[in-house]
């Protein structure tokens, strides 16, 4: 097990530190002076059990437990308080145990003894058969799947700006992404200092929210900046493109997998939010599903099923009603098909998007 200890007076936290690590519980003890800090440990979620001091300059124990407690949801809380009457309210947020100042080592193992007896606390609930995924395609989702039913997991952000800042960072899922970097994207006009309160505010407010959601993940601060790191959980947009990358050549043995993939692509990249630093990412994914539309008629002409390569065409035109190459294609079907009203107007349409490119 890993433990965590606060206290701002350093002769306290380095005697209670002895104290711990005579019981021989735990295999790593963290100790920190500063609550701030704590928000900022990148392993705040690997953590067993933290030791509070209440009373504390700044953001007291209390308001500490509750902000580690949204982060953490499985850690065990004990306090450390020279006051009776704290002992209530520990135990209001669900804390395992208080110790009264001077701590006594026969009452520390006793609380100790508590954690054993209270299961860690570790063991994950991950009924069989389910699993979570996170929607890029049109607007950013949680879902939850279990026993073959998916289920939207509602979400409220605080505000816009930490749903598009974990939205990016989703984006670099697994790479570090600089402070300097999202202080220059959402806050360019403040001055570094302001922006970077703004910033660390964010972050806070966001690991709050994921912190509750039922699915592991994490926002880590490095030394260079912060990492969202996810666990087993599904992205679609990365999905997609890795079922693009691994589907064998079209052939009327695979074609169905090829229509599922074109199919799956809902929408674009984002679409819906309309982020600017989305647009690269969101005009290349569309490139690949409108190349994959253009694999699927050609080859459904070829079949001579000009029934099945109209349909991807409309379906193109739900999400991309002016692509000329598209526009194209229907002129060709229409014509095969004998419809050369419907190939005029189409022209016409596409003569007019002609006019307005150039």
């Amino acid at each position: 097990m890993k433990a965590l200890i606060v206290d701002d007076e350093e002769l306290a936290l380095i005697h209670f530190k002895h104290m711990l690590e005579r019981t021989n519980f735990f295999q790593s003890i963290t100790a920190f002076q500063d609550p701030a800090e704590v928000l900022e440990y990148s392993a705040i979620q690997d953590v067993d059990a933290v030791f509070l001091d209440i009373d504390m300059p700044g953001m007291n124990g209390i308001e500490l437990a509750e902000a580690i407690q949204s982060m953490n949801e499985r850690i065990q809380v004990v306090f450390i308080t020279a006051y009776n009457e704290f002992a209530i309210k520990a135990f209001e947020l669900n804390a395992v145990d208080y110790l009264l100042k001077p701590v006594d080592y026969g009452r520390l193992v006793k609380t100790i003894e508590r954690i054993k007896m209270n299961g860690l606390l570790r063991t994950p609930s991950d009924p069989i058969g389910e699993h979570f995924s996170i929607q890029c395609f049109g607007s950013l989702q949680f879902y939850q799947a279990s026993g073959g039913v998916k289920k939207n997991i509602q979400v409220k952000w605080r505000t816009s700006k930490a749903c598009e800042i974990y939205a990016y960072l989703l984006h670099h899922q697994g790479s570090v992404v600089s402070k300097e970097a999202l202080i220059d994207l959402f806050w360019p006009n403040f001055d570094f200092s302001k922006a970077s309160t703004q910033l660390y505010s964010t972050i806070y407010q966001i690991r709050k929210l994921i912190g509750q959601l039922p699915f592991s993940q994490s926002i880590e601060k490095t030394g260079a900046g912060y990492v969202l790191s996810l666990a087993g959980t599904k992205v679609d947009a990365v999905d997609w493109e890795k079922s693009l990358k691994e589907a064998p050549p079209i052939s009327a043995s695979t074609v169905k997998r090829h229509l599922d993939i074109f199919m799956a692509y809902r929408n674009h990249y984002f679409m819906e939010h309309g982020y600017l630093w989305a647009e690269p990412e969101k005009t290349r994914l569309a490139q690949l599903w409108l190349r994959k539309a253009g694999e699927l008629i050609d080859f459904y002409m070829k079949e001579k099923n000009y029934d099945q390569a109209m349909d991807i065409c409309l379906q193109v035109d739900k999400i991309e009603p002016c692509d000329g190459t598209i526009m194209e294609y229907k002129i060709k079907l229409f014509n095969k098909t004998g419809n050369v009203e419907e190939a005029i107007k189409e022209y016409e349409r596409y003569k007019q998007m002609k006019d307005k490119v150039n």
